[in-house]
């Protein structure tokens, strides 16, 4: 009984999923990457892309995005890209970066901005660190400084 209601509800659960999908990865070589949400995820084959998603396809890899529509859109060797909400075909434009190889594996996920202000902090302190040491100023004391004689 649990199983058969477990393959109900996962067949009328597919095409919820399945219809925002605007295109499936497909035809690849080499690494290819794909951040659907928090950071980027080895792909799977013929997965499933929404508008939104990034592909990444690092140094000597390949892949291609085939659109609902039939569209196909190349992906060379080091490129970034930003699935648009319809097809190429259809007159959208791919937002494509290429990325050199020092940077293939650098790229980051949309949500890093959550951590921007880290150098900002570590900033902050390397600055009062180094107004001590220009200072002369290089003792750290906790609690109450020791009474003078």
């Amino acid at each position: 009984m649990i199983r058969t209601a477990l393959i109900l509800s996962a067949l009328v659960a597919a095409p919820a999923f399945a219809a925002d999908s605007v295109a499936t990865l497909s035809a690849q070589q080499g690494t290819v990457l794909v951040n659907q949400g928090d950071e980027f995820v080895t792909a799977t084959d013929a997965q499933a892309l929404l508008a939104g998603d990034r592909v990444m396809v690092m140094e000597g890899g390949s892949a291609e995005i085939t659109f609902t529509d039939g569209c196909v859109l190349p992906l060379a060797s080091g490129s970034l890209v930003d699935v648009p909400e319809v097809s190429t075909c259809a007159g959208a434009v791919a937002k494509v970066q290429n990325l050199g190889p020092s940077y293939a594996q650098a790229v980051g996920s949309r949500a890093s901005a959550r951590n921007a202000a880290a150098p900002y902090v570590f900033g902050a302190w390397g600055v009062v660190i180094a107004a001590m040491i220009v200072e002369g100023d290089t003792k750290f004391t906790y609690g109450e400084p020791a009474a003078s004689p």
